[in-house]
């Protein structure tokens, strides 16, 4: 989550800005100097797609953390996490070299374009089409459905009579969860899939000849699409603020403690994603499996 966040703050101010400067302000940000407009592409195409993936991570590092099988909960340590966003951000910069040798401001209009056929459609169809339209939707779709069919299977498993307060605790926690797999469920759904449309949409229709009236209706369409599809990149706090009392106590624990340095509160941030380390896991796993009545709890 954490990579996902900075990442989606590169491209913010690489992407989102300089954009928002450009077409609504008119204010341009080194028109036409190649080396600028093939650094900005190349950080905010990096950046965007190093964001959808590590959230689309934090789901399925989710299902894993609600598995019963210890072969997928194993799955669920920090150290797994930072080998795959660093593996992520690795490939995203290796796939996106083209990006720095045919990308080059138009000698017409100064808008960056790129000069190989191949690339533009590769482009088009792997990245616009697929990386920003169909898989982050999809994936955090999929895998937050599995996700509340484990978080209910665990329902149902549980030994009673459970404590009174460990089991409204559990039970509360659970719906806190639910609720924030529905909400960016909902919110990956309106911000991809109108974007995937616009892109399908304009590779259908990229040979016909359009007036001034036709082209404007779609550039007022792709406007709102790409603002909408923004909402990937701002809404994760937003959503875990409004749906988990757990991440609005440590989202104030973090600012007021901000500067302060004596207070380490990083074990209860880690707890979010990574409720136990890996050693305390296992025993927990082991104890699972015993006739005691309160050890027989599964972790959510």
């Amino acid at each position: 989550m954490l990579s996902g966040s900075i990442a989606s703050l590169v491209h913010i101010l690489f992407s989102l800005l300089i954009r928002v400067l450009s077409e609504g302000f008119h204010i341009q940000q080194a028109s036409g100097n190649i080396a600028w407009c093939k650094i900005r592409n190349y950080i905010a195409t990096c950046a965007s797609l190093t964001a959808l993936f590590c959230f689309i991570w934090t789901g399925i590092d989710r299902f894993f953390s609600t598995c019963r099988q210890i072969k997928w909960r194993h799955l669920n340590s920090i150290a797994f996490a930072k080998q795959i966003c660093l593996l992520t951000v690795i490939s995203w910069m290796i796939f996106n070299i083209p990006i720095l040798v045919y990308v080059k401001p138009s000698s017409k209009t100064g808008i960056c374009i790129s000069s190989s056929m191949i690339w533009s459609k590769t482009s088009s169809y792997i990245l616009n089409v697929f990386c920003f339209g169909i898989f982050p939707w999809f994936l955090t779709s999929i895998f937050g459905i599995l996700t509340l069919k484990n978080i209910r299977r665990i329902h149902q498993q549980r030994i009673n009579p459970l404590p009174s307060l460990i089991a409204t605790r559990s039970s509360r926690l659970d719906q806190q969860l639910t609720s924030m797999l529905f909400a960016q469920i909902i919110i990956s759904i309106i911000s991809s899939v109108p974007y995937c449309i616009q892109t399908i949409y304009d590779l259908i229709t990229e040979t016909i000849i359009k007036d001034d009236y036709r082209q404007a209706q779609e550039n007022l369409y792709l406007q709102i699409v790409r603002l909408a599809f923004d909402l990937n990149y701002v809404s994760m706090f937003y959503v875990n603020y409004t749906s988990s009392v757990v991440f609005r106590r440590l989202s104030k624990k973090v600012l007021v403690n901000l500067f302060n340095t004596k207070d380490d509160i990083s074990r209860e941030v880690t707890v979010l994603n990574h409720p136990k380390s890996t050693t305390q896991d296992k025993r927990d796993k082991m104890k699972m499996f015993t006739t005691n009545v309160h050890n027989a709890i599964s972790y959510v």
